[in-house]
């Protein structure tokens, strides 16, 4: 990119609020990028707060061009240059400074050719999100997955890419596709990725905890299911994994024993075992080599994770102890045991 061009981006790079037609509140972030596309970003309407993409470029005589990216074809902006109409479906923006963090232009429906005015000032986040915004959205019009947004564009960022869908499939949007146009040619409709179930477990006091479960169906038709806790920081964006303190760890350690043995106890006498399952689940221990893992909070405790484990363990019975083994504390329990700058410290009611 060239000086002038960099120059050109960089001056409208910022965060945004505003109007379409003077009716339709939203927010807008633009970023400047080394790349071909030299600006890139997104916006999204305060009464939907679901991310749409941008990506564009500014020309030498001041005009930005946002054209919207369509996530079930990309494609169909990879070339687009601003020249002539979008190719469809999409919509772009057309904007211009007016003065020190202020734009106005037009957004323009591509299908239908609507023009809305567009006027934008500056925006910046004040103080902190409690809660985030929770919704949905779907991809290639086949798989959906959780949309969660706060006030501040950064924190809101890392959001989207915390649940982005290549994350909850496992699988990049290539292969997705590649997936889905195998499914339509071969008529397997429930072969492969199924979907990402999400629910929230935890969403206040500047914490969100989503409980994640991921399906595959195999060629031979064998369902396998994954399931996961996402926890993030709603004042930072950052995801939370191991929060305790290392001076308290062999404490914390020896108390998620304690608990795993009475699990194991209650689960042997509410579900006995054969031999080798039972002497299987008396060998499962919790130490500095086997500590617990998935972090997960709700309204009244926060529990992690016991992967059971053990030789000559079927498929079968894996599958049906995989997620017996949570080791729950309250809030006040968990708190001697964490760092001292841990997030979770906002769990304890004063």
């Amino acid at each position: 990119m060239k000086p002038a061009a960099w120059a050109a981006a960089a001056a409208v790079a910022g965060d945004y609020e505003g109007t379409l037609g003077g009716k339709y509140p939203f927010r807008l972030s633009i970023t400047n990028q080394k790349g071909r596309q030299q600006v890139a970003g997104w916006y999204y309407y305060l009464s939907q707060q679901k991310p749409i993409w941008l990506d564009g470029y500014v020309t030498p005589a001041g005009d930005l061009w946002l054209g919207e990216v369509n996530l079930d074809r990309p494609e169909l902006t990879e070339r687009w240059d601003g020249s002539r109409q979008p190719r469809q479906p999409f919509a772009y923006f057309h904007l211009r400074r007016t003065g020190a963090g202020a734009l106005a232009g037009t957004w323009r429906a591509a299908k239908s050719e609507r023009q809305l005015p567009a006027h934008l000032t500056s925006y910046r986040s004040s103080g902190y999100a409690e809660k985030a915004h929770v919704g949905e959205q779907t991809y290639f019009k086949e798989f959906s997955g959780p949309v969660f947004t706060v006030p501040n564009f950064r924190v809101s960022e890392k959001l989207w890419e915390a649940f982005d869908i290549e994350k909850l499939a496992g699988m990049t949007e290539e292969e997705l596709e590649q997936e889905l146009q195998a499914r339509k040619e071969e008529g397997t409709r429930f072969i492969g990725y199924q979907g990402t179930g999400a629910e929230v477990a935890y969403n206040d006091r500047g914490l969100l905890s989503v409980w994640l479960r991921s399906e595959q169906i195999t060629g031979g038709g064998q369902l396998f299911a994954r399931m996961w806790s996402v926890v993030m920081d709603l004042r930072t964006g950052e995801q939370l994994t191991d929060e305790i303190d290392p001076a308290q760890r062999p404490a914390f350690l020896a108390v998620c024993e304690q608990k795993l043995q009475r699990q194991i106890n209650q689960y042997l006498h509410e579900s006995p075992q054969d031999s080798a399952d039972t002497a299987g689940l008396r060998s499962q221990h919790i130490d500095a080599e086997h500590e617990p893992t998935d972090l997960h909070i709700t309204p009244d405790s926060v529990t992690f994770h016991h992967e059971v484990d053990y030789e000559g363990m079927t498929h079968f019975v894996r599958r049906d102890m995989e997620y017996e083994f949570r080791l729950a504390f309250t809030h006040a329990e968990l708190a001697p045991f964490l760092k001292p700058d841990s997030p979770l410290h906002r769990l304890r009611k004063p």
